[in-house]
Protein backbone atom coordinates (compact mmCIF):
# COMPACT_ATOMS: atom_id res chain seq x y z
CA UNK A 1 0.00 0.00 0.00
CA UNK A 2 1.41 3.67 -0.87
CA UNK A 3 1.88 5.95 2.14
CA UNK A 4 1.45 9.15 2.63
CA UNK A 5 4.45 11.21 1.38
CA UNK A 6 5.37 14.33 3.34
CA UNK A 7 7.41 16.96 1.43
CA UNK A 8 10.17 19.48 2.98
CA UNK A 9 12.02 22.47 1.88
CA UNK A 10 15.16 21.42 3.39
CA UNK A 11 16.77 18.38 4.43
CA UNK A 12 15.76 17.32 7.82
CA UNK A 13 17.90 16.20 10.96
CA UNK A 14 18.35 12.55 11.30
CA UNK A 15 16.45 12.00 14.30
CA UNK A 16 13.19 14.00 12.53
CA UNK A 17 13.68 12.23 9.21
CA UNK A 18 14.08 9.12 11.24
CA UNK A 19 10.41 9.56 12.76
CA UNK A 20 9.02 10.61 9.94
CA UNK A 21 10.10 7.98 7.78
CA UNK A 22 8.65 5.50 10.59
CA UNK A 23 5.07 5.87 8.78
CA UNK A 24 5.25 8.29 6.10
CA UNK A 25 7.64 8.84 2.94
CA UNK A 26 9.46 12.10 2.61
CA UNK A 27 10.41 13.95 -0.47
CA UNK A 28 13.50 16.37 0.78
CA UNK A 29 15.55 18.53 -1.32
CA UNK A 30 19.10 17.27 -2.71
CA UNK A 31 20.26 19.75 -1.06
CA UNK A 32 20.34 21.88 1.89
CA UNK A 33 17.22 23.92 1.42
CA UNK A 34 15.21 24.34 -2.26
CA UNK A 35 16.85 26.70 -4.28
CA UNK A 36 12.91 28.26 -5.46
CA UNK A 37 9.79 28.18 -5.27
CA UNK A 38 9.44 25.54 -8.85
CA UNK A 39 11.61 23.49 -7.45
CA UNK A 40 9.59 22.91 -4.26
CA UNK A 41 6.39 22.50 -6.35
CA UNK A 42 7.95 20.04 -7.58
CA UNK A 43 9.08 18.31 -4.66
CA UNK A 44 5.93 18.51 -3.64
CA UNK A 45 4.10 17.14 -6.37
CA UNK A 46 1.16 14.88 -4.48
CA UNK A 47 2.05 15.63 -1.18
CA UNK A 48 -0.68 16.00 1.09
CA UNK A 49 1.56 17.21 4.00
CA UNK A 50 4.37 19.95 4.23
CA UNK A 51 7.22 20.32 6.91
CA UNK A 52 8.32 23.85 8.32
CA UNK A 53 10.41 24.96 10.51
CA UNK A 54 10.79 28.90 11.79
CA UNK A 55 13.46 29.41 9.18
CA UNK A 56 11.34 28.57 6.44
CA UNK A 57 9.77 31.92 5.02
CA UNK A 58 6.09 30.93 3.31
CA UNK A 59 4.44 33.83 2.13
CA UNK A 60 1.43 34.56 -0.33
CA UNK A 61 3.82 33.38 -3.15
CA UNK A 62 4.86 30.37 -1.65
CA UNK A 63 1.86 29.21 -0.52
CA UNK A 64 0.50 29.94 -4.06
CA UNK A 65 3.14 27.53 -5.75
CA UNK A 66 2.19 24.53 -3.58
CA UNK A 67 0.28 21.84 -5.66
CA UNK A 68 -3.02 21.18 -4.89
CA UNK A 69 -2.47 17.74 -2.99
CA UNK A 70 -1.25 20.05 0.15
CA UNK A 71 -4.05 20.42 2.58
CA UNK A 72 -1.85 20.78 5.82
CA UNK A 73 1.32 22.94 6.31
CA UNK A 74 2.98 20.88 9.94
CA UNK A 75 5.49 23.67 11.09
CA UNK A 76 7.64 22.88 13.88
CA UNK A 77 7.62 25.47 17.04
CA UNK A 78 5.41 27.90 18.51
CA UNK A 79 5.50 30.76 16.33
CA UNK A 80 3.83 30.71 12.92
CA UNK A 81 4.44 34.37 11.66
CA UNK A 82 6.88 32.95 8.94
CA UNK A 83 3.78 31.59 7.50
CA UNK A 84 1.09 33.33 5.88
CA UNK A 85 -1.93 32.21 7.11
CA UNK A 86 -4.58 34.18 4.81
CA UNK A 87 -2.84 32.78 1.70
CA UNK A 88 -3.08 29.34 3.36
CA UNK A 89 -6.85 29.62 4.22
CA UNK A 90 -7.54 30.94 0.81
CA UNK A 91 -6.47 28.08 -0.58
CA UNK A 92 -7.70 25.43 1.81
CA UNK A 93 -4.67 24.42 3.73
CA UNK A 94 -4.57 23.97 7.55
CA UNK A 95 -1.51 25.35 9.56
CA UNK A 96 -0.18 23.24 12.66
CA UNK A 97 2.15 23.73 15.02
CA UNK A 98 3.84 22.58 18.34
CA UNK A 99 2.74 24.64 21.08
CA UNK A 100 3.28 24.32 24.71
CA UNK A 101 6.24 21.36 25.20
CA UNK A 102 8.55 23.66 24.63
CA UNK A 103 7.06 26.36 27.70
CA UNK A 104 9.24 25.08 30.78
CA UNK A 105 12.56 25.50 28.43
CA UNK A 106 11.71 29.01 27.46
CA UNK A 107 10.73 30.43 30.59
CA UNK A 108 14.12 29.09 32.09
CA UNK A 109 15.75 30.88 28.92
CA UNK A 110 14.02 34.01 30.30
CA UNK A 111 14.93 33.87 33.79
CA UNK A 112 18.51 33.14 32.95
CA UNK A 113 18.53 36.01 30.97
CA UNK A 114 16.88 38.34 33.26
CA UNK A 115 20.01 37.26 35.94
CA UNK A 116 22.32 37.26 32.85
CA UNK A 117 21.53 40.88 32.43
CA UNK A 118 20.73 42.35 35.54
CA UNK A 119 23.69 41.34 37.14
CA UNK A 120 26.14 42.27 34.17
CA UNK A 121 27.50 38.53 33.04
CA UNK A 122 28.39 39.91 29.69
CA UNK A 123 31.09 42.34 30.87
CA UNK A 124 32.13 39.50 33.65
CA UNK A 125 32.47 37.27 31.21
CA UNK A 126 34.64 39.80 29.11
CA UNK A 127 36.97 40.12 32.12
CA UNK A 128 37.13 36.69 33.35
CA UNK A 129 38.30 35.82 29.64
CA UNK A 130 41.62 38.04 30.31
CA UNK A 131 42.44 35.89 32.91
CA UNK A 132 41.68 38.65 35.99
CA UNK A 133 40.36 36.53 39.09
CA UNK A 134 38.55 39.07 40.24
CA UNK A 135 37.12 42.36 38.47
CA UNK A 136 33.83 44.80 38.40
CA UNK A 137 34.95 46.03 41.68
CA UNK A 138 33.99 49.77 41.64
CA UNK A 139 30.69 51.13 41.83
CA UNK A 140 30.17 51.56 38.33
CA UNK A 141 30.46 48.29 36.93
CA UNK A 142 28.12 46.57 39.89
CA UNK A 143 25.43 45.14 38.66
CA UNK A 144 21.43 44.64 39.57
CA UNK A 145 19.58 42.37 42.44
CA UNK A 146 17.19 40.45 40.78
CA UNK A 147 15.28 39.47 44.09
CA UNK A 148 12.32 41.49 45.18
CA UNK A 149 12.65 43.84 41.81
CA UNK A 150 9.19 44.40 40.17
CA UNK A 151 8.54 42.29 36.66
CA UNK A 152 6.36 43.09 34.22
CA UNK A 153 5.50 40.64 31.69
CA UNK A 154 3.84 41.34 28.52
CA UNK A 155 2.05 38.40 27.12
CA UNK A 156 0.44 36.33 30.14
CA UNK A 157 0.45 33.06 28.08
CA UNK A 158 1.69 29.47 28.55
CA UNK A 159 4.98 30.87 28.71
CA UNK A 160 4.49 34.30 30.46
CA UNK A 161 2.85 32.45 33.66
CA UNK A 162 5.83 29.72 33.79
CA UNK A 163 7.89 33.04 33.70
CA UNK A 164 5.76 34.23 36.46
CA UNK A 165 5.82 31.21 38.61
CA UNK A 166 9.59 31.18 38.45
CA UNK A 167 10.05 34.79 38.98
CA UNK A 168 7.74 34.35 42.29
CA UNK A 169 10.80 32.35 44.16
CA UNK A 170 12.67 34.96 43.05
CA UNK A 171 10.08 37.32 45.38
CA UNK A 172 9.19 39.57 42.58
CA UNK A 173 6.19 41.60 42.60
CA UNK A 174 4.63 40.51 39.05
CA UNK A 175 2.62 42.88 36.79
CA UNK A 176 0.96 41.62 33.55
CA UNK A 177 -0.91 43.06 30.18
CA UNK A 178 -3.18 40.78 28.53
CA UNK A 179 -6.04 40.87 25.99
CA UNK A 180 -7.46 38.24 28.34
CA UNK A 181 -6.69 39.51 32.13
CA UNK A 182 -8.13 36.81 34.95
CA UNK A 183 -9.14 37.06 38.64
CA UNK A 184 -7.05 33.45 38.49
CA UNK A 185 -3.95 34.50 37.00
CA UNK A 186 -4.09 37.44 39.61
CA UNK A 187 -4.54 35.03 42.59
CA UNK A 188 -1.98 32.27 41.48
CA UNK A 189 0.89 34.28 40.82
CA UNK A 190 0.00 37.50 43.43
CA UNK A 191 0.05 39.26 40.14
CA UNK A 192 -2.24 42.15 38.59
CA UNK A 193 -3.15 43.11 35.18
CA UNK A 194 -2.06 46.84 34.18
CA UNK A 195 -2.17 49.17 30.97
CA UNK A 196 1.46 48.50 28.30
CA UNK A 197 2.07 51.97 29.78
CA UNK A 198 1.86 51.43 33.25
CA UNK A 199 3.95 48.31 32.78
CA UNK A 200 6.73 50.06 31.57
CA UNK A 201 6.86 53.00 33.40
CA UNK A 202 6.72 50.96 36.73
CA UNK A 203 8.59 47.47 36.10
CA UNK A 204 12.42 46.65 36.68
CA UNK A 205 12.25 44.28 34.09
CA UNK A 206 10.28 43.53 31.07
CA UNK A 207 9.72 40.45 29.60
CA UNK A 208 8.01 40.15 26.11
CA UNK A 209 6.14 36.59 25.63
CA UNK A 210 3.93 37.98 22.80
CA UNK A 211 3.17 36.77 18.95
CA UNK A 212 4.18 39.06 16.42
CA UNK A 213 1.41 39.93 14.47
CA UNK A 214 0.94 43.78 12.98
CA UNK A 215 -0.27 45.42 16.08
CA UNK A 216 3.04 44.00 18.04
CA UNK A 217 5.26 44.71 15.32
CA UNK A 218 7.90 47.50 17.02
CA UNK A 219 5.49 47.31 20.44
CA UNK A 220 8.77 48.53 22.23
CA UNK A 221 9.53 50.84 19.68
CA UNK A 222 11.38 54.67 20.76
CA UNK A 223 7.95 56.08 22.74
CA UNK A 224 7.50 52.69 24.88
CA UNK A 225 11.73 52.80 25.45
CA UNK A 226 11.37 56.43 26.55
CA UNK A 227 8.73 55.32 29.15
CA UNK A 228 10.91 52.80 31.19
CA UNK A 229 12.96 53.33 33.76
CA UNK A 230 16.72 54.15 33.65
CA UNK A 231 17.29 51.29 35.90
CA UNK A 232 15.22 49.47 33.84
CA UNK A 233 16.00 45.56 31.69
CA UNK A 234 14.42 44.60 28.82
CA UNK A 235 14.11 40.86 27.92
CA UNK A 236 12.68 39.78 24.57
CA UNK A 237 12.58 35.95 23.40
CA UNK A 238 9.45 35.94 21.64
CA UNK A 239 9.93 37.38 18.37
CA UNK A 240 12.87 39.98 16.91
CA UNK A 241 10.32 42.42 14.90
CA UNK A 242 8.64 43.16 18.54
CA UNK A 243 11.12 45.35 19.23
CA UNK A 244 12.16 48.05 16.81
CA UNK A 245 16.34 47.45 17.33
CA UNK A 246 17.95 50.54 16.00
CA UNK A 247 15.65 52.51 18.77
CA UNK A 248 17.16 49.73 21.76
CA UNK A 249 20.22 50.21 20.71
CA UNK A 250 20.10 53.75 21.18
CA UNK A 251 18.41 53.60 24.59
CA UNK A 252 21.17 50.96 25.63
CA UNK A 253 24.10 53.20 24.02
CA UNK A 254 22.59 56.41 25.38
CA UNK A 255 22.03 54.30 28.94
CA UNK A 256 18.60 55.46 29.03
CA UNK A 257 17.83 51.66 29.39
CA UNK A 258 20.07 49.82 32.08
CA UNK A 259 20.24 46.52 29.55
CA UNK A 260 18.93 43.93 27.64
CA UNK A 261 18.91 40.36 27.75
CA UNK A 262 17.86 38.68 23.74
CA UNK A 263 17.07 35.30 22.15
CA UNK A 264 15.59 36.69 19.04
CA UNK A 265 16.68 39.74 16.67
CA UNK A 266 14.73 41.80 14.17
CA UNK A 267 17.06 41.17 11.74
CA UNK A 268 16.82 37.37 11.45
CA UNK A 269 17.50 34.87 9.73
CA UNK A 270 20.30 36.99 9.32
CA UNK A 271 23.09 38.00 11.45
CA UNK A 272 22.49 40.10 14.61
CA UNK A 273 23.51 43.81 14.01
CA UNK A 274 27.13 43.94 15.28
CA UNK A 275 26.13 47.61 16.91
CA UNK A 276 23.95 45.30 19.12
CA UNK A 277 26.16 42.39 19.75
CA UNK A 278 29.12 44.95 20.68
CA UNK A 279 26.92 46.62 23.03
CA UNK A 280 28.36 45.51 26.86
CA UNK A 281 25.10 46.01 28.46
CA UNK A 282 23.29 43.48 25.86
CA UNK A 283 23.37 39.72 26.87
CA UNK A 284 22.70 37.83 23.50
CA UNK A 285 21.71 34.12 22.48
CA UNK A 286 21.46 32.84 19.31
CA UNK A 287 18.11 31.99 19.41
CA UNK A 288 18.16 28.94 21.40
CA UNK A 289 15.57 29.31 24.13
CA UNK A 290 13.83 26.18 23.16
CA UNK A 291 17.28 24.38 22.07
CA UNK A 292 17.23 21.31 24.59
CA UNK A 293 17.09 17.67 24.35
CA UNK A 294 13.85 17.59 26.03
CA UNK A 295 12.11 20.11 23.73
CA UNK A 296 13.27 19.06 20.46
CA UNK A 297 12.32 16.22 21.06
CA UNK A 298 8.71 16.55 22.15
CA UNK A 299 8.39 19.11 19.25
CA UNK A 300 9.40 16.46 17.48
CA UNK A 301 7.12 14.25 19.00
CA UNK A 302 3.95 16.83 18.89
CA UNK A 303 4.83 17.16 15.08
CA UNK A 304 4.54 13.41 14.57
CA UNK A 305 1.01 13.83 16.44
CA UNK A 306 -0.05 16.49 14.47
CA UNK A 307 0.22 15.07 10.92
CA UNK A 308 -0.70 11.69 12.13
CA UNK A 309 -4.07 13.28 13.35
CA UNK A 310 -4.52 15.04 9.79
CA UNK A 311 -4.22 11.79 8.00
CA UNK A 312 -7.00 9.49 10.37
CA UNK A 313 -9.11 12.37 11.34
CA UNK A 314 -8.84 15.27 8.27
CA UNK A 315 -7.43 17.61 10.89
CA UNK A 316 -3.92 18.05 13.24
CA UNK A 317 -4.48 18.41 16.91
CA UNK A 318 -3.02 22.54 16.58
CA UNK A 319 -4.69 24.22 14.40
CA UNK A 320 -2.56 27.44 14.00
CA UNK A 321 -4.74 29.33 11.23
Amino acid sequence: MTRPLIATPRRLPGALAGILRAKYDVREPDGETVICLSEFAAIAEGASVVFATAFDEMDAAFIRALPASVKLVASIGVGVDHIDLAAARRRGIMVSNTPEVTTPCLADAAMGLVIAACRRFREGLAIAETGEGRGMLTPDSWGLRVSGRTLGIVGMGNVGRAVAKRASAFDMEIIYTTPHPSVEIDREFSAHAVSLDELLRTADIVTLHCPLKEETRHLIDAEALAKMKPTAVLINISRGPVVDEEALIEALRSRRLFAAGLDVYETEPGPIRKELRSLPNVFCLPHIASATIESRRDMALRLLANIDAFFETGAPLDRAD
